[in-house]
């Protein structure tokens, strides 16, 4: 968790305990430095963080994590999703971006309990993303009615490519000449497959296609 208000976090860290267990980071840079010493599955993000205390320290780091597709071991907040908790306004240009990340926001004012943050964080898990604003009590019923018969997390468009990535072992600038899309495009598909499977690297993805493939209800 990345939040510089100490009662929030405590707060939330003791509702979701002992399920869920938390680490919590003050600021951009202690939090980037702990992504580097730990394997997280998901990370919950502030907008409002020192030392500008505006929205693009957080939206920085947001934005940050979920470009990287370079699949270093090293990288290891590499498939985590990222989850938003602000209390900040929000608007057409944010919602935007965070459709673009595939990042998930909640909206503090709604004022989550631990059992609504820890839904999100296991809808994100399964490739899901949620956007502000949510009402609040409603995450838990959502998460159940959607079950395990929800096995796909892909897009049509995504689907397409994590095909043709795993079973023709094609490269992003030959799916693109296949899909007749632009690579660009492409690569973000593939990052949008990685945080879904949460894999480190091609390999990874592959060996998880074949593994679940038979489960995904498309052929």
């Amino acid at each position: 968790m990345v939040e510089d208000y100490p009662q929030y976090y405590e707060g939330l860290r003791f509702e979701l305990q002992p399920r869920v267990t938390l680490d919590n980071a003050p600021d951009v840079a202690t939090a980037e430095k702990l992504l580097k010493q730990n394997k997280y599955d998901a990370v919950l993000l502030d907008l409002s963080l020192p030392p500008t205390h505006s929205m693009q320290e957080g939206l920085g780091l947001a934005e940050k994590l979920s470009a990287r597709d370079d699949g270093s071991r090293d990288d290891r907040a590499r498939g985590a999703p990222i989850i938003i908790l602000t209390s900040k306004d929000t608007d057409a240009a944010l919602l935007k971006k965070l459709m673009t990340w595939r990042v998930s926001m909640i909206h503090k004012d709604d004022r989550p309990s631990g059992a609504d943050v820890e839904a999100a964080i296991r809808l994100a898990l399964r490739g899901y993303f949620l956007l502000s604003r949510l009402p609040a009590g409603d995450l838990p019923d959502l998460a159940a009615s959607i079950g395990a018969s929800s096995k796909n997390p892909f897009s049509e468009r995504d689907f397409a490519i994590f095909t043709r990535l795993a079973e023709d072992g094609l490269t992003n600038q030959q799916i693109a000449y296949r899909l007749g899309l632009k690579e660009d495009a492409v690569k973000k598909g593939v990052q949008r497959i990685f945080r879904a499977i949460n894999a480190a690297s091609r390999a990874e993805a592959v060996r998880w296609w074949f593994e679940h493939k038979d489960e995904l209800g498309r052929g």
